[in-house]
């Protein structure tokens, strides 16, 4: 499996590490001088493509997550594999009591409560950010063939969970009642969770009462 790196204007990140996850491995690697990065994977098998993220970068640099099915015993070049850059985000400190509406950042509105949120071991969580991917970032995800993908967003911080649903609340031109789905991409092998259910309403789609997301990754919204 090979592919390039790049940042969200779309050039090479040379020297960068990268990773490619499985259920029960991580082989890691690194981006040449041209953000080019392979790796050798036994089929069949789930692997998801990402990069961990770097808030010391100057804009913040998401996690980029690119699940792939590696069906056969041949190359599989996955072309370029996007960094998200990360908005400064909202302040989310361990004083505050009770579930809370965030603005991420491009127009996505989480409500979530910070009692039920758990980091990775080792992360501390001081804010919450989101980036709408652009339309031309978005990766092709192979388990949604049926269905489309209404907007994308990199979510921070990355792989925190939630023991209670996370509503979600997005910008959108789909016509009122329209059905939606929301789905968060697994960190370890790129699988989809569960789809949380949720509508079109007035210039937004949200998640029904009581349903929502349980992890901080990749969110996928999709009808």
């Amino acid at each position: 499996m090979s592919g390039t790196l790049k940042d969200e204007s779309g050039r090479p990140l040379a020297r960068t590490r990268v990773l490619a996850c499985m259920t029960t491995v991580c082989l890691i690697g690194e981006t040449g001088r041209d953000g080019r990065f392979s790796f050798s994977i036994d089929p069949a098998v789930d692997v998801v493509i990402k990069t961990e993220p770097d808030l010391a970068a100057t804009p913040r640099r998401g996690a980029a997550m690119m699940p792939v099915r590696v069906a056969e015993r041949r190359l599989v070049d996955v072309g370029g594999v996007y960094v998200p850059a990360l908005p400064a985000g909202r302040a989310f400190g361990p004083g505050a009591a009770g579930p809370q509406v965030i603005e991420a950042g491009d127009g996505l509105q989480l409500t979530l409560s910070r009692s039920a949120l758990k980091p990775r071991p080792g992360d501390v969580i001081l804010d919450v950010a989101a980036r709408r991917l652009p339309a031309s970032r978005v990766p092709t995800f192979a388990a949604l063939a049926d269905e489309d993908v209404v907007a994308v967003y990199a979510l921070h911080p990355f792989a925190a969970a939630s023991a209670a649903p996370i509503a979600v609340r997005a910008p959108s031109d789909l016509r009122p009642g329209t059905r939606v789905r929301f789905r968060t991409i697994n960190e370890i092998d790129g699988t989809f969770s569960p789809p949380a259910p949720g509508q079109a309403w007035g210039g937004y789609v949200a998640t029904d009462p009581g349903a929502g997301i349980r992890e901080l990754t990749w969110l996928v919204i999709s009808r």
